[in-house]
C-alpha cells in the first residue's frame, strides 16, 4: 500500500505529459479581390459545425470513410469561434463593411445578417477539402435580399499533414468569405 501511495504522484504526472498536442491556428489571409456589397454593416450571428468539427481534435476521412483525429493535432481555438472570427475578418477585408460577430457590438442593427451551417468540413482520402452546407442572409430593410443558399467548396490539400490541412482549411473558409460577399 505504501508503495502505490508513493508512486502515484509519478502517475498522475506522466498521465499529464502524454497530451502533448502541436495546436494550430488557420493564419488570416488578405482578401485578394474586393466585392463591393449593398450592406455596410453585417453581422456573423452563428457557424454550426458537425460534432467532429467541434472538437478540440483536427478530422480527416480516411479511405474506408471514418473520420479520424489526426494524432496529436489539435486546433488551438475552438473551431466554430475560430470559424466565425476568421469570417469577420475576411468578409470585411473583401467587402470594405463593418463586419462583427453576434451581439452586434454597435448602436442599431447590421444591415445583414448571416446564419452558416456547415454539413462537412474535413479533407478526405485524395486530400481534397470539402467545406459543404448552407448560408442565410436575413436582410431587414430589403426584405428580397434576404435568402437562404447551399455551398460546396473544395480546396486541395497538398497533404496529409496536419499543417497542410490546416491551410486547406483556411483556403476553403476564405473561399466561403467570397460567396458571403458575393451573395450579400
Amino acid at each position: 500500500m505504501r508503495i502505490l501511495f508513493l508512486l502515484m504522484p509519478i502517475l498522475l504526472l506522466s498521465g499529464c505529459t502524454g497530451a502533448n498536442h502541436d495546436r494550430f491556428l488557420i493564419e488570416p489571409v488578405a482578401a485578394a479581390t474586393t466585392v463591393k456589397t449593398d450592406a455596410h454593416t453585417i453581422s456573423i450571428t452563428t457557424v454550426n459545425l458537425p460534432t467532429y468539427a467541434k472538437e478540440s481534435g483536427i478530422f480527416v476521412q480516411n479511405g474506408a470513410g471514418a473520420i479520424v483525429a489526426i494524432p496529436k493535432a489539435d486546433w488551438a481555438d475552438d473551431t466554430e469561434r475560430a470559424m466565425r472570427l476568421f469570417l469577420v475578418r475576411s468578409l470585411a477585408d473583401i467587402s470594405g463593411a463593418q463586419v462583427a460577430s453576434d451581439p452586434w457590438p454597435l448602436s442599431g442593427v447590421p444591415e445583414a445578417e448571416i446564419r452558416i451551417d456547415v454539413e462537412q468540413m474535413l479533407v478526405d482520402s485524395s486530400n481534397t477539402m470539402r467545406l459543404s452546407g448552407q448560408f442565410s442572409i436575413r436582410r431587414d430593410r430589403a426584405e428580397s435580399r434576404s435568402r437562404i443558399r447551399q455551398f460546396n467548396i473544395a480546396t486541395k490539400a497538398r497533404s496529409s499533414s496536419a499543417a497542410d490541412v490546416v491551410t486547406a482549411h483556411g483556403e476553403a473558409w476564405q473561399e466561403l468569405a467570397k460567396v458571403l460577399a458575393n451573395a450579400i
